[in-house]
């Protein structure tokens, strides 16, 4: 059965403020399963919708644990998987869960996760469960350009945040003909691979830090961080100058400013 079918069958009425676009054939999830390249792991799947993505992630033998907002799709996963036990169903905002109970374990991200609220879902991956081995992500064309900037107007603190802990890899674009309700944009596929930072900095406090930076991002750094003692005289010791914007700073420099301010 096709998404469509599922979706007919169970009478799922699509919610806008879910931010709801399923894939509608298993054409891509196989391509996004292969690319993932799965070992011994526990998945984690944020929004399963209909299962088209889940039903290819279960072949896989590992431990899929789902975290699916929509009480309306309920009884259509745990139909559809109801002889998978592999397969943990949880009916709930992924951002409301507690993933303290996967600390210690080896777990992977993969899902196509509601485009509304990307930006706080990866900023949740990285703050609790920065010990992840991957994340295999498909987010809106224009989301992911924003993750991969180096500089200008799609450069944000997410981007900074992102690529300091990651090592990033576009796998695959996918037409928005190929969803359903069809988007207004594409889609792609992103494969984040956390590196081996020697750092010990306090990650939550680092990313308020960036977002404070670009809080008014038209304005210059010294004046973004004027309510700090001696900004001035800390960016001329780091030889950022102080009529720099933050679209303009190196990943490297926001560290080393970072480290420098908190010492």
């Amino acid at each position: 059965m096709k998404t469509s079918d599922y979706l007919k069958k169970y009478d799922i009425r699509l919610k806008k403020m879910f931010g709801q676009n399923f894939l509608a054939s298993d054409i891509y999830p196989k391509k996004i399963v292969e690319a993932s390249q799965i070992e011994d792991e526990i998945i984690i799947e944020i929004g399963p919708g209909a299962g088209t993505l889940t039903d290819e992630l279960i072949k896989t033998k590992n431990e899929i644990y789902a975290y699916e907002i929509d009480k309306t799709l309920e009884r259509l996963l745990k139909e559809r998987f109801k002889n998978k036990k592999n397969f943990h169903l949880k009916i709930m905002d992924f951002l409301d869960v507690d993933l303290s109970e996967f600390k210690g374990k080896n777990i992977s991200y993969i899902a196509n996760i509601p485009y509304n609220i990307s930006s706080p879902i990866m900023e949740k991956i990285f703050i609790e469960t920065p010990y992840f081995k991957k994340a295999i992500l498909m987010v809106q064309k224009e989301f992911g350009e924003r993750i991969t900037a180096k500089s200008g107007k799609n450069y944000s603190p997410l981007s900074i945040f992102v690529q300091y802990y990651c090592d990033v890899e576009n796998v695959l674009n996918i037409p928005k003909n190929e969803f359903i309700p069809k988007p207004k944009i594409d889609s792609t596929v992103i494969k984040l691979t956390p590196k081996n930072r020697n750092e010990d900095i306090n990650l939550s406090k680092f990313f308020k830090f960036i977002h404070i930076c670009f809080s008014q991002r038209r304005k210059t750094i010294k004046n973004n961080l004027k309510h700090i003692n001696n900004i001035e005289k800390i960016l001329e010791d780091l030889k950022i100058d102080t009529k720099t914007r933050p679209e303009q700073i190196s990943i490297e420099n926001f560290l080393s400013l970072f480290k420098m301010i908190n010492k």
